[in-house]
């Protein structure tokens, strides 16, 4: 049975460094589960995870944050990606396009390629547990295996046997599960193995959901929301209603909204013309949750914009307008100021629509 080290907080992994630096390979703690890791500059290592995984399963490349995903899988977009910056490091293992001509893998040895790839595919995985964060110091490109039943590092150490330099002890896993494997394809994704994360967990993080932002959600932020979902319900060939089993979550929200108020008379009116429904809505604020899954926030003005521009994390909000125009308030206006408000914004959307199908 392999060797078991106790490991605390801050405490040095100078050890693990040189196992993994000389091509041992070891087990360590994660979220999910414990995982057998190597260095991925060492072919011999990474063959012996081979060994350890399903024949239709490959060893992840792990990554430390959102932006070093891009560089093991450069032509990535759309769903997977939204995935991870929306979850974060957690049990969730992606595959996707490796883009060989100019990403990471190309600086592995030749022979480290393959044993990494499946299909053109290389799996990525962003693992949650201190240690991780301490092996960073190492600057080496690691592999790992998720090991089945390795929820303690006892049970772990059984299935390693001999195979591992050694286990380190972190106690007992937080999910006690496999990671979820979740496969991207072109702009959209799949669920290849449900685990710790459900399907329906990642069809949320997976959606695409696009916000509209003005001051106080009764007028111009509802207009487009129920514009633009009418817009892309048409071209998915769906209900409005329908969008999320599409992969679309369409929102709006104010800035200085007084919750619950309903949309204007007159807006509700003027989007009825464009067959679109306004006269069951309710304002509200745009709360940070909001912002934050959002993908796509449209703000109406430059002043909104502004005014979300210092919140860390979320999207840079955009204006509306592809020209960089405001659209203007119609509140106190009469019923030819919504209508020309409206047909602003609908020419602004049909102008986004293209890129919001691709995104």
């Amino acid at each position: 049975m392999a060797v078991i080290h106790s490991w605390q907080p801050n405490e040095s992994c100078d050890l693990l460094i040189r196992h993994l630096a000389r091509g041992d390979c070891v087990a360590l703690p994660t979220e999910a589960t414990y995982e057998i890791v190597a260095s991925a500059l060492h072919p011999e290592a990474v063959a012996r995870l081979r060994g350890f995984a399903p024949p239709e399963h490959v060893p992840a490349i792990v990554v430390h944050d959102f932006a070093n995903l891009f560089d093991w899988l450069p032509l990535l977009r759309g769903a997977g990606a939204r995935i991870f910056r929306k979850m974060g490091p957690g049990p969730i293992t992606l595959t996707g396009d490796a883009g060989w001509s100019y990403g990471n893998v190309q600086h592995l040895a030749e022979a480290a390629r393959p044993l990494l790839m499946r299909d053109g595919q290389l799996a990525l995985r962003w693992p949650v547990h201190a240690i991780w964060d301490e092996l960073r110091q190492a600057n080496l490109p690691l592999a790992s295996i998720a090991v089945e039943g390795g929820i303690t590092a006892e049970a772990t150490a059984r299935v390693a046997g001999e195979d591992v330099a050694c286990v380190l002890d972190g106690g007992p896993t937080q999910f006690a599960g496999l990671p979820s494997i979740v496969r991207a394809e072109g702009r959209r994704c799949r669920l290849v193995r449900e685990g710790r994360i459900t399907r329906e967990q990642v069809d949320e993080l997976a959606m695409s959901r696009i916000v509209f932002i003005c001051t106080g959600n009764t007028c111009r932020s509802p207009m487009a929301e129920v514009l633009f979902a009418r817009l892309l319900a048409d071209r998915l060939g769906c209900a409005p209603s329908e969008l999320r089993q599409h992969g679309f979550c369409v929102q709006s929200a104010g800035l200085a909204a007084t919750m619950g108020s309903a949309a204007n008379p007159n807006a509700v009116r003027v989007v009825a013309d464009f067959g679109a429904d306004l006269s069951e809505h309710q304002s509200r604020m745009a709360s940070m949750e909001m912002l934050l899954w959002a993908d796509h926030i449209f703000a109406m003005t430059a002043s909104h914009a502004y005014a979300l521009s210092p919140v860390a994390e979320i999207p840079e909000p955009q204006l509306l307008s592809p020209e960089g125009e405001d659209v203007a308030d119609p509140i106190g206006g009469e019923l030819p100021d919504y209508r020309a408000c409206a047909e602003q914004i609908i020419q602004c959307l049909r102008r986004r629509l293209p890129e919001l199908l691709e995104s």
